[in-house]
């Protein structure tokens, strides 16, 4: 019975059973020439998506920054939930850049 424990463990994690939680950062880039005034909107919009910890908006640098965890949500539902609210016109034709979280911002 005692080899039972370690046999199903193993198992999990051949199968990738745990998922292990890392405070991640995107960067969205965003247009504010495109008209639109409430910027405040993104950070209202982006910190009520489950797994957001922090959201930074730099309307000078035309950028959002989002960190989250990556176990519960990822770059491409940020964006929908932007989309989703008739945000998607104020999103920059750039690429998104994704890496770890800064400490500051954790």
């Amino acid at each position: 019975m005692r080899q039972l424990f370690p046999i199903a463990t193993l198992a999990l994690l051949a199968m990738g059973g745990f998922a292990f939680a890392e405070p991640r950062s995107v960067t969205i880039s965003i247009d504010t020439t495109c008209g639109a005034s409430d910027t405040k909107l993104f950070e209202v919009v982006l910190k009520r998506q489950e797994g957001v910890t922090g959201v930074l908006v730099s309307i000078e640098d035309e950028w959002v920054v989002v960190i989250y965890e990556n176990t519960i949500t990822d770059p491409q539902t940020l964006v929908n939930a932007l989309v989703d609210v008739g945000l998607g016109e104020m999103l920059a034709d750039r690429p998104m850049i994704e890496g770890p979280a800064p400490a500051a911002l954790n």
